[in-house]
């Protein structure tokens, strides 16, 4: 191999290496953008619930999201979401606190799926009934990238791994 292929091929070799590695930042960029954004909502959405703020919560779902709570058919809709959590019966639900700890975080393309554990601490009051839960789960939350390029809640669902009345 002569000396001027060599260097033709040392050249080829690093521009090769150069735009795959600005290709690769770009990537890994637009992924940490995506998983702060993503963590962002959690975070708004656990505020949300301390804070009880329907509106707060709600905002973070798309129409069609659907959530399953532990042991019940899934809830499709955010009107059906909406009367299941916040219904208008005079009722009120108090949280009391609301932790979580993320186990999990992967992106793929417009969909991530995070997974945490929980730790819900919350109390029941209707007219003269007044109950408590303390609940430990493990939640899954699937978001789905929105045209506007926001992330919204597509999909959730929660086991208790323990749970006890207060």
């Amino acid at each position: 191999m002569t000396k001027l292929n060599c260097k033709i091929l040392i050249f080829i070799t690093l521009t090769l290496i150069l735009v795959w590695s600005c290709d690769s930042k770009k990537t890994n960029r637009n992924l940490n953008i995506d998983e702060s954004e993503i963590v962002e909502i959690h975070k708004d959405y656990v505020s949300g619930w301390l804070e009880m703020d329907e509106e707060k919560v709600m905002g973070l779902l798309e129409e069609n999201a659907r959530i399953q709570p532990n042991r019940m058919k899934p809830i499709e809709g955010k009107s059906k979401i909406r009367a299941f959590w916040f219904p208008k019966d005079s009722s009120k639900t108090i949280i009391n606190d609301y932790k979580t700890d993320l186990i999990s975080l992967n992106i793929i393309d417009t969909l991530a799926i995070s997974t945490h554990t929980s730790l819900l601490d919350w109390t029941y009051q209707k007219d003269t009934v007044t109950f408590g839960m303390l609940q430990k789960g493990i939640n899954t939350t699937v978001y789905r990238k929105q045209t506007d390029k926001s992330w919204k809640i597509w999909r959730s669902m929660w086991t208790d791994t323990y749970a006890e009345r207060k």
